[in-house]
């Protein structure tokens, strides 16, 4: 009866999940896809280290000067106040942060490589003081030159360790999920908002510096 009773014990030992240590760096990325109760299953050590990842910052970015847009009739739109050259129209193309990041390495837009995603505060410059019908032929909160067509939602390469909170013309957001996650702008409501960072939804704008 003893041997069974401890046969029975190890079979029921074994058959329990196997919990690894994480690390503070292995938590933080799991926070871009799992919930808190996920994690904590998957590693009971992490309750110290969600509070960690999680730390806010008051950290503030200023804005840039109002823009001065150029329409280019190439396809691309100068910024001749903050030097910088924009691609007239938005990639359509639901894509993760990772995902956005690559494509715009690689993009040949206008006959010309070297693009990148903007901050937050560059494509904060693409907004427009009032809801107006833009080069899309339909209306968003974005300068008329430029084309939003249904995209709407668009990645920044800031993410919420550099920036946790915010106001925008709604209320004060706080964003808790550190590099977990970027900001994004909706061009259709003028609003700004954060997403995770592995969520397959906004589409990608592309910018680059002009020498």
């Amino acid at each position: 009866m003893r041997i069974a009773a401890l046969t029975l014990a190890l079979l029921f030992a074994g058959a329990l999940p196997v919990h690894a240590e994480c690390t503070k760096e292995q938590v933080c990325e799991m926070m871009s896809t799992m919930g808190h109760f996920d994690i904590l299953n998957k590693c009971p050590n992490a309750g110290p280290l969600l509070v960690e990842c999680k730390k806010v910052s008051t950290t503030t970015l200023e804005d840039l000067p109002p823009a001065n847009f150029i329409d280019n009739g190439d396809g691309t739109v100068t910024d001749t106040v903050n030097k910088l050259l924009w691609i007239k129209k938005g990639i359509l193309k639901k894509s993760k942060l990772k995902d956005a990041l690559i494509a715009a390495e690689s993009a040949e837009e206008a006959g010309r490589t070297g693009w990148r995603l903007p901050t937050l505060p560059e494509l904060k410059t693409l907004v427009y003081k009032e809801r107006v019908v833009n080069a899309s032929g339909k209306k968003a909160w974005i300068n008329p030159v430029f084309d939003d067509g249904r995209g709407h939602y668009y990645w920044t390469t800031t993410t919420c360790d550099k920036l946790s909170v915010i106001t925008d013309r709604y209320q004060e957001k706080i964003c808790q999920k550190g590099e977990g996650a970027a900001w994004l702008i909706h061009f259709n409501i003028n609003a700004i908002v954060w997403f995770l960072i592995g969520e397959e939804r906004p589409h990608i704008w592309l910018v680059q510096n002009l020498e």
